[in-house]
């Protein structure tokens, strides 16, 4: 899911997402039909995995990042009480 580092999610998702409407207006204006749909089919997965990503993958990284966090802080008040009523 980090393959385009260079630009933000968010950014990206506008991209594949502009670029799926000029390749279904292209398919309507042209004759090259062929080119335009691979390049539709093609870009509907892109703007399919930029939605999934910016929608769900990104939110559910912070989420686990936040529980990852308190896990860490609740074993290290563990560990204190630990200590504490070794002695």
């Amino acid at each position: 899911m980090d393959r385009f580092l260079a630009i933000s999610p968010k950014s990206q998702w506008w991209l594949f997402h502009v670029a799926l409407a000029l390749n279904v207006l292209g398919m309507l204006l042209t004759d090259m039909w062929l080119p335009m749909v691979v390049g539709a089919i093609v870009t509907t997965y892109l703007s399919i995995d930029a939605t999934v990503r910016v929608r769900y993958i990104l939110p559910m990284k912070k989420s686990v990042r936040e529980l990852e966090r308190e896990n860490a802080s609740l074993r290290r008040q563990i560990n204190d009480m630990q200590q504490a009523s070794s002695y």
